[in-house]
């Protein structure tokens, strides 16, 4: 049997055409404004842009209105780029609650550090909190580069806790491939979006 070929899309704002996955999908909510449509299920006429803040800011101001056939004064560029943003960290938590329940999540310092002793895995990746203290935040840095292991700063302590019903945590270690692959194309394709200097590719 020959394999199923990706649906390939536009981009409205550079006008680039990718696979489907690879863009961000963008809906008129009949009840509100343009929003975007992450898991491309929502049943509305939608169109394309690039994870990336000029991307969507030159469809805002462009041919997004045309292709979702609405009004321009409904299309944000910067309010839409806020709404993907939202979205991919959503998708972040979402995916730690997951790697929670199938025990592929150890929380806290000194656990964390623990795990590390017995040797690290292929593909695992770590978070460590935005407002964690400077000393624990290098020292953490520190122990994930001698283990080869991607450690980006994301997401508040209540949040990291919270995705995996624990109290505050300063650093989560996920040990699995796949959903550390998620996690990180998340994270990127939120900094791409959020990053005002960011240019229509």
């Amino acid at each position: 049997m020959s394999q199923r070929t990706e649906p390939v899309r536009t981009c409205t704002g550079c006008g680039t055409r990718k696979g489907k996955r690879e863009m961000i999908r963008i809906v008129k909510d009949p009840h509100g404004p343009v929003t975007p449509d992450l898991k491309g299920r929502l049943p509305a006429r939608g169109a394309y842009a690039c994870f990336v803040r000029g991307c969507i800011e030159s469809a805002a101001r462009g041919r997004l209105a045309g292709a979702l056939r609405v009004t321009p004064d409904v299309v944000d560029g910067d309010a839409l780029a806020v709404a993907v943003g939202e979205a991919l960290r959503r998708r972040v938590l979402s995916l730690l609650g997951v790697a929670q329940k199938g025990g592929m999540v150890t929380s806290g310092t000194n656990l964390v550090e623990g795990e590390l002793r017995r040797g690290a895995g292929d593909g695992w990746i770590a978070l460590i909190a935005e407002d964690a203290s400077l000393d624990i935040a290098a020292g953490i840095r520190k122990r994930m580069q001698a283990c080869k292991i991607n450690a980006p700063a994301f997401l508040t302590k209540d949040e990291l806790g919270n995705a995996v019903g624990k109290s505050p945590r300063s650093v989560l270690l996920v040990k699995d491939l796949g959903l550390g692959e998620a996690i990180m194309e998340a994270i990127n394709r939120y900094r791409a979006v959020m990053d005002k200097g960011g240019k229509a590719a």
